[in-house]
């Protein structure tokens, strides 16, 4: 049997063929057998294996790419895709602490430390007056030295020096040390396309699916501290929230 393949397809059980194939793939990546950047066979080699349709392998293909399993690289191959780190909604937690809670280590690239302006979004949502300027830090965030994600933070109120940022490696790590306590915030999400510049810092295609997440974190006196502009890699990291009736 052909390497990274599953062992076997039954044509003669009721489960559809394509299904077996795509859970064939799912527990050996699931097992650890296949790993993450493995390279897996074509469609046609797969075709060929199982003497399938090239219709019925790139129907279970495609499942796998929809739940994030496998991803397609142009004039490359198909890969198997880095497990999507979940974050739970309704907490604030650092990307520092979220990473170390999953036994991956965290790491940035910083990429500016400067005061700006206020964003607009951020004068509207919280009355600062519009000339306020707020600290701006913009980093690429890594998971065990690879790119998950790209981080635009605004603090306000508080003062923090890219040599101390690069001595502790946590913004709020830093802000607790100053005495600054986030107790409350507010996130929205939505789906953007990776943009050429933000494709070549994450080393993805332009126009890749990417998750964008915008926060606003106040400390325990009610005092705006910070707003967040964050893109995550689309297959490599999703959010849950915990409802009840």
């Amino acid at each position: 049997m052909q390497k990274g393949a599953p062992a076997k397809i039954d044509k003669n059980s009721p489960i559809p063929i394509y299904h077996q194939l795509k859970q064939g793939f799912v527990e050996l990546i699931e097992s650890g057998e296949i790993q993450p950047g493995e390279l897996l066979p074509s469609e046609n080699e797969l075709s060929q294996l199982y003497q399938i349709s090239s219709m019925t392998v790139r129907q279970a293909m495609k499942a796998l790419v929809d739940e994030g399993y496998i991803h397609r690289e142009r004039g490359r191959g198909t890969f198997v895709s880095q497990r999507r780190m979940k974050h739970q909604l309704g907490e604030i937690i650092g990307f520092s602490q979220d990473m170390m809670s999953r036994n991956l280590k965290p790491g940035s690239r910083i990429l500016r430390v400067e005061p700006v302006p206020a964003p607009k979004e951020v004068v509207e949502r919280t009355g600062l007056p519009a000339d306020t300027r707020l600290t701006c830090i913009s980093r690429i965030r890594l998971a065990d030295d690879m790119p998950v994600g790209i981080h635009h933070s605004y603090l306000n109120g508080v003062s923090i020096e890219r040599q101390e940022l690069e001595q502790v490696g946590s913004i709020y790590a830093l802000l607790n040390m100053k005495g600054v306590v986030l107790d409350e915030g507010e996130e929205t999400l939505e789906a953007v396309a990776a943009t050429p510049e933000q494709a070549a810092l994450m080393e993805i295609e332009p126009g890749f699916p990417l998750l964008k997440a915008r926060r606003f974190a106040w400390d325990i006196h009610g005092q705006f501290v910070e707003y967040v502009v964050a893109l995550y890699h689309a297959d490599l990291y999703q959010y849950t929230m915990r409802l009840k009736r």
